[in-house]
């Protein structure tokens, strides 16, 4: 499997895989630890994870196969996700998962990584939505500016359709509707109000200058 690296700006990865079913069986449990509604924070197999997707997922429920390798495209993890991988407790590893974690072992935190592949269209569409999630973890006083800016709308619909459609967990909204806001061509099906997405989209070039962001 050839994997390409880069740092696209401070603190922020990205690994360039060659197909999506590479970049998303790399990627799967660091990212569903991360923020799925069912196995975020938990230790779980890939069998387990297969077996509820299939089972809640609407590709899956309609086909009865567990299509999740063509399900997503792009990918973002905080730093600290790495840690019980590191610590043994997701043994074992698949050689996928062993491959990343070799390619950060060395690397300080915080740092954000996000995962795409070659055969994607409108790579840079995907990676302003991931590097402005990179932003909101790595930079605290970006993630205070963008949280001060939310808090003027009621962003309780946006909140729902990710809950129920995109299958996020409740501790990453904040964060997915900033990324969905500054994404102009949004694929939500809920109306993002245009005053917000012009304010975090001006915030988020502002502090992409910054950062001397190479993309």
């Amino acid at each position: 499997m050839t994997i390409e690296h880069s740092l696209v700006a401070e603190n922020i990865h990205v690994l360039t895989c060659e197909t999506q079913r590479d970049v998303a069986s790399i990627f799967l449990r660091f990212q569903e630890h991360y923020e799925s509604p069912r196995f975020r924070g938990e230790i779980f197999s890939l069998e387990e994870f297969t077996l509820w997707y299939i089972q809640t997922s609407p590709g899956g429920m309609a086909s009865g196969k567990f299509t999740y390798y063509t399900d997503w495209n792009g990918f973002n993890i905080p730093s600290y996700v790495l840690k019980p991988f590191y610590e043994g407790k997701f043994s074992p590893l698949s050689e996928q998962e062993e491959v990343l974690l070799h390619i950060f072992e060395n690397e300080a935190e915080p740092f954000y990584i996000i995962g795409i592949h070659k055969a994607l269209e409108h790579v840079d569409r995907l990676l302003v939505h991931e590097i402005a999630h990179g932003l909101f973890y790595t930079n605290k006083q970006y993630r205070g500016d963008v949280l001060r800016v939310l808090s003027q709308f009621d962003l309780e619909p946006l909140k729902e359709e990710l809950r129920l459609k995109a299958g996020y967990h409740e501790e990453v909204l904040h964060d997915e509707i900033h990324a969905y806001s500054i994404d102009a061509q949004s694929n939500l099906e809920t109306p993002i109000p245009k005053a917000l997405s012009l304010e975090l989209r001006k915030l988020y070039e502002s502090y992409l200058n910054l950062t001397n962001a190479k993309f």
